[in-house]
């Protein structure tokens, strides 16, 4: 099956993992506008190493900083995961931008324009929903716990907030807002969002 992934989210990067483990043979092509993925521009929530099986495979590909704490950074499980992709066949298409131009054809900008011919034809196509819903959070990373927060050691000396309010407190290091139901499970619930849909489309090709 020829499959085409409309962007490189975490939920993205799952959907194209659980296919790429299943028994059918897929060539699947990933486009993203970025010029690489897991920028840490922007504070996201992160996650327990052991939160979801599917981030098992990506520990190899996570700093040595890991192995002191079980917390991952969201960027690192968005390059993880992105690492583990590619290794096992998925082709990125960086700096890139599709373009539908009949049922189940597109053409191509950027650097996958010199991949691809004037028209591609694909079986499937995925494009998760990237909209912010939820309730807005307010995050911080911090050189100490925060005594009035749930802080989460990051395992490098820092420690990573999550709250409804603004966060003040002088030994911060960065700020960042976050939109969506629970900062805690964000990780879980967009690998949780890609494994489901991969499974079923597997199921409806049997």
């Amino acid at each position: 099956m020829r499959i085409l992934v409309l962007n490189d989210s975490i939920t993205s990067l799952a959907f194209s993992l659980t296919m790429q483990s299943s028994a059918t043979t897929n060539e699947i092509h990933m486009i993203s506008e970025k010029t690489e993925v897991g920028l840490s521009d922007a504070l996201k929530p992160g996650t327990n190493s052991n939160s979801h099986p599917l981030l098992q495979g990506t520990l190899r590909h996570m700093p040595k900083v890991t192995r002191a704490s079980p917390f991952l950074r969201n960027s690192w499980v968005h390059r993880g995961l992105a690492i583990e992709s590619v290794n096992n066949g998925l082709n990125l298409h960086f700096r890139s931008t599709v373009h539908e131009v009949g049922r189940g054809e597109f053409e191509f900008d950027g650097t996958a324009a010199s991949t691809f011919g004037a028209k591609e034809r694909f079986d499937y196509v995925y494009h998760p929903s990237q909209a912010d819903i939820g309730i807005l959070w307010h995050g911080a990373v911090s050189t100490k716990s925060l005594n009035d927060e749930a802080s989460i050691n990051r395992g490098d000396g820092t420690f990573e907030t999550w709250s409804r309010t603004p966060i003040a407190d002088g030994g911060i290091l960065q700020h960042g807002t976050w939109v969506g139901k629970e900062p805690n499970e964000a990780v879980v619930m967009a690998i949780s969002e890609g494994v489901a849909e991969a499974t079923r489309l597997l199921f409806s090709l049997k």
